[in-house]
């Protein structure tokens, strides 16, 4: 199995997220910046320091650089975008 038998193999991490499945729950969070400055450092610890997690990592950001840089300069046409807000405004009013 690995390292000890762990279940992580390659990953001689040892920050605070204690597992790769930890680490990996929490990658979509750390790309969107939902994590808190503590709990972020700590699963970016980890992945820089984990052969087996660290490519998730990676291929993950240069996809969402990718998908950033062939949206930029374009909008959602004039009618998705009311029909959104006005989605968005019957579920505020359902509150």
């Amino acid at each position: 199995m690995g390292s000890g038998g762990n279940g992580r193999e390659g990953c001689k991490s040892g920050s605070a997220v204690r597992s790769c499945e930890d680490a990996l729950s929490r990658l979509y969070d750390l790309l969107d910046g939902e994590l808190d400055d503590v709990t972020g450092e700590q699963v970016v610890a980890h992945f820089e320091a984990c052969r087996r997690c660290y490519p998730h990592l990676a291929c993950e950001r240069a996809f969402k650089t990718a998908l950033k840089r062939t949206m930029e300069g374009r909008k959602a046409p004039p009618e998705l975008r009311r029909e959104v807000l006005s989605l968005l405004e019957g579920l505020a009013d359902d509150d």
